[in-house]
């Protein structure tokens, strides 16, 4: 599917859209994106700061120092507190889309997994797809995968 993308929170109030495709999108199995969708993984993609368009509404940020060592922003609803994307302080030219809050997120393609020894075990399928143990450079995965 090609770019735009659509997306926002759960109440309305922020809406998001994205004007390129994204730079890679990977499940990363950290305990972070375990708590923060509440799930075993998260769905990520990251696009250049600049194909991030704020539509409507003014996200909230947090900082707080990732599992990694480096800080990271995280970027919410204020009303009903959706996470919507972060910023790595590794990488501030990048956001990094949480892609459970696109309209329609069934077209990302996974293409590494990451953080792979914080996986549950019944959590990364047998799919042939690269696994990683923690954090990666993402800078040396971009069109490679």
């Amino acid at each position: 599917m090609p770019a735009p993308y659509t997306g926002g929170c759960g109440c309305g109030a922020i809406r998001y859209r994205v004007t390129a495709e994204p730079l890679i999108s990977y499940l990363c199995h950290c305990t972070e994106c375990q708590r923060r969708t509440s799930s075993a993984f998260g769905l990520n993609m990251q696009i250049p700061a600049e194909n991030l368009v704020i539509e409507q509404g003014e996200p909230a940020s947090r900082t707080r120092t990732a599992a990694s060592g480096n800080d990271l922003a995280l970027n919410f609803c204020g009303d009903c507190g959706t996470p919507l994307f972060s910023v790595p302080s590794a990488r501030p030219g990048v956001r990094v889309i949480y892609c459970g809050t696109l309209d329609d997120p069934g077209w990302v393609p996974v293409k590494l997994h990451i953080w792979a020894d914080s996986a549950l075990p019944w959590a990364i399928p047998d799919d042939g797809i690269e696994r990683v143990p923690g954090q990666p450079n993402m800078a040396d995965y971009i069109g490679k995968v």
